[in-house]
């Protein structure tokens, strides 16, 4: 008889014991957000899930892990290809690539990984590799990339809006809960900027800055989920070209989206910047509503700062428009997306050991963060953790993003700098400016997948 935590966590199809006798290199991001890689045995559950997963994965397949590290978060993850780059052209001592998510498809393009599908050991329909992010990766049969349960800062960099409880009720009390909306199909755009774009209370100083009170503040990068919450991708597939640019994209209907998210940020009750900084105005309990990343529920690599400390609601990006299937849920950059040397010493070794590590991780770690650390330790009532299925349920990946260097960053970020513009109207047109770039890039993409 198959009991339901069976069903729930698939078994793998790798065999029960290896005997590679090898040692693995993982070239790995070093500022990374959230514990991913390995831990000490302390009592916590994401340490001790993430060290028993190794211990389980080295003693399964007869290998033993060793770490290079490097930084290769944003500011520094051209400089963290181009070491990778330095050994991929002479030693090829690195047999896993571990980095930003923006890395491996750049270093795809230049030959630098493996296709994952044409290694038996690397099961594609498995469910610790998203179906989202796979078939959006997945060109004429080729995988050079993925990610997943594999990536505990994938979870983590799952992007949802919050709201203060204890605010919401004194000031939005008449209103219903938005995680009711959020049941009821009424969370859309329109409604939540109705309610609090004019929340707003100056410290006395007569100026808007960080020590007022807000309707809503957002750093500022994360308003790229109100695209994806609109239904929107930038690079869609195309059956003959292979890919193309999105007809939603390229659409009225995403123009008046834009044009509705710059007006509500311009708005008197919302604040926005680059700077991290501005989460503090939602820990002070001085903001109803932020849109982020869901780590600071627990703040950064377990800092004692920095994080939601009181009760909070959770709801996905609102819908544009009601007649959406789904909520859908954009994902910030820095989670980590995994690629295998193309020229490894060691690569049958080093693509088994990224499917035992997708596959332990499903049944250990991916619980003890999502089931037990999201869903019970950082949320007091039940609504709130249903919440976090929905997210998940939602989560959406687009080419444009994670190709988004080759497109000179259009495709990423263009909504977001329109809306932010002071000429939130004018996306169409910067399209159109943007097009000759963004179908080069398309091209310099389908060259290295058409061959």
């Amino acid at each position: 008889e198959t009991t339901a935590e069976e069903t729930l966590y698939a078994p793998d199809d790798l065999k029960e014991k290896y005997d590679f006798n090898e040692t693995v290199t993982i070239f790995m991001w070093s500022d990374y957000t959230m514990m991913e890689f390995y831990a000490e045995e302390t009592g916590d559950v994401i340490d001790d899930a993430i060290f028993n997963r190794n211990v389980s994965v080295e003693t399964r397949l007869g290998i033993e892990f060793e770490y290079v590290e490097e930084k290769g978060a944003s500011s520094n993850y051209t400089t963290w290809i181009q070491k990778a780059e330095n050994d991929w052209q002479s030693d090829n001592v690195y047999d896993i690539y571990a980095g930003y998510s923006r890395s491996a498809p750049l270093m795809a393009l230049k030959g630098m990984n493996a296709n994952l599908l044409e290694h038996e050991a690397f099961s594609v329909e498995k469910p610790w590799w998203p179906e989202a992010l796979t078939t959006e990766c997945t060109i004429n049969d080729k995988l050079y990339f993925c990610s997943g349960d594999i990536s505990t800062n994938l979870l983590w960099m799952m992007i949802g809006t919050f709201y203060n409880k204890e605010l919401y009720e004194q000031y939005l009390g008449s209103e219903k809960s938005p995680m009711d909306m959020v049941e009821d199909n009424e969370w859309t755009m329109e409604k939540f900027f109705s309610m609090v774009q004019d929340i707003y209370t100056d410290d006395g100083n007569m100026k808007k800055d960080e020590n007022d009170t807000f309707g809503y503040v957002l750093y500022e990068t994360n308003a790229d989920a109100f695209q994806t919450s609109a239904g929107i991708i930038s690079i869609e597939r195309d059956p003959e070209k292979g890919l193309r640019i999105s007809e939603d994209w390229n659409s009225q209907r995403c123009a008046d989206a834009c044009a509705l998210v710059g007006n509500f940020l311009a708005s008197e009750g919302v604040l926005y910047n680059n700077k991290t900084s501005i989460r503090d105005i939602f820990y002070e309990e001085r903001a109803l509503f932020i849109t982020d990343r869901l780590f600071i529920v627990a703040g950064k690599d377990k800092q004692e700062t920095g994080k939601i400390e009181f009760s909070y609601g959770l709801v996905p990006q609102p819908k544009f428009t009601t007649d959406q299937e789904v909520f859908l849920t954009n994902v910030g950059h820095p989670f980590t997306m995994y690629a295998v040397n193309s020229q490894s010493k060691k690569l049958e070794a080093a693509v088994t050991a990224l499917e035992a590590i997708g596959s332990a991780n499903h049944r250990t770690v991916t619980p003890a963060v999502f089931e037990v650390a999201m869903k019970v330790r950082y949320t007091d009532d039940p609504q709130t953790s249903g919440m976090y299925d929905r997210l998940r349920e939602g989560i959406s990946f687009d080419i444009g993003r994670l190709y988004a260097s080759t497109f000179q960053n259009g495709t990423a970020n263009l909504f977001r700098t329109t809306a932010l513009s002071g000429n939130p109207s004018g996306l169409l047109s910067n399209i159109k400016k943007n097009v000759k770039v963004i179908e080069k890039g398309i091209g310099t993409i389908m060259e290295f997948y058409g061959k």
